[in-house]
């Protein structure tokens, strides 16, 4: 997937808002830590490649007559607004294992009739070549029953990717419904009768 850039002449605070006003976000190319170049990517193409590809796509990134593969490393964005303030991208290459957190979803969960799904683990930490990231990775849940519990070693993931969270980790759970509050009854017996003072017992 391509992704024009142009290299940035202006950096600063003010330049940086310039660009956001002008559609470009402000993004920084690093090679093993170390940057390589400051880079203007289009907003919109930005999102689109983004929501389709998701963030953990690997990207053919464009600028001043050179391509250079890289995944996207970071990326800062507006809580409340549709606005992104700037993009970390790392260089890769090919035979390159990279770690990258890849999503985990939870398939099949209308399934569950009894009991409540609770994703403890979002995502999973795994290890493999640029080519062979994938986008997410599915878990289905059906057949589970209140009480059960799985971890990561029961995932099914590609081949060629290895996982480095540790398989103990526990990715779901099914929980019983939470009970509703019971009133209690509270018997006559349980009702100490109240003691009469200043009475005697009639003769």
């Amino acid at each position: 997937m391509k992704l024009q850039a142009e290299l940035r002449t202006k950096t600063g605070t003010s330049a940086s808002r310039q660009a956001r006003r002008e559609g470009k976000i402000p993004a920084t190319l690093y090679s093993k830590d170390v940057e390589v170049a400051s880079l203007l990517i289009d907003r919109r193409d930005f999102e689109a490649l983004l929501k389709k590809e998701g963030q953990n796509a690997i990207l053919d990134v464009e600028f001043d007559g050179n391509s250079q593969q890289v995944l996207i490393k970071n990326f800062d964005r507006a809580a409340l607004k549709d606005e992104f303030y700037s993009i970390d991208f790392q260089a890769v290459s090919d035979k390159e294992k990279l770690q990258v957190e890849v999503p985990v979803v939870l398939v099949n969960v209308e399934t569950i009739k009894e009991g409540i799904v609770d994703q403890v683990s979002a995502t999973v930490l795994v290890e493999t070549t640029p080519a062979n990231i994938p986008a997410s990775i599915e878990f289905d849940v059906e057949g589970l029953v209140i009480g059960d519990v799985k971890t990561v070693a029961d995932l099914t993931v590609p081949e060629k990717v290895t996982v480095v969270t540790e398989p103990e980790t526990t990715l779901v759970s099914v929980a019983p419904p939470a009970a509703e509050e019971e009133e209690t009854e509270t018997s006559e017996e349980e009702v100490a009768e109240p003691e009469v003072i200043g009475e005697e017992d009639a003769e």
